[in-house]
């Protein structure tokens, strides 16, 4: 991946990884999720960054109206949660991050599947 990927995104969220759908701040008028070659680009409330050997596990989550890439952090109770609003840009995203090495759910697997929802 050479030239960053600017995923559009309708919203974002931080929320904890031991409540999937709780989310305790959320973004929807600057939310960002910005992939590069060596690092993850990411807002809620402020800009982080962090590399992508940092993520333990990206997850897919569909609700009505949303589709969402969530990210799950080595060691963190926190998780960046960015809804994409179509399954083509989550689909994107998450290829890509698997592309770079990170570890996927079933759900984020299965939509990468010629098959997948």
């Amino acid at each position: 991946m050479q030239k960053p990927l600017i995923v559009t995104l309708e919203a974002s969220f931080a929320g904890l990884t031991f409540l999937p759908w709780f989310a305790w701040a959320s973004n929807s008028l600057n939310p960002k999720l910005i992939l590069h070659a060596d690092q993850v680009e990411y807002r809620v409330l402020r800009t982080r960054t962090r590399p992508y050997s940092e993520i333990a596990r990206v997850d897919y989550r569909k609700a009505p109206g949303t589709e969402n890439v969530v990210l799950e952090f080595h060691a963190a109770k926190m998780t960046f949660i960015a809804n994409t609003g179509l399954v083509r840009r989550t689909r994107e995203a998450i290829a890509l991050l698997h592309q770079q090495g990170c570890p996927l759910s079933d759900r984020a697997q299965a939509l990468l599947l010629p098959s997948g929802p």
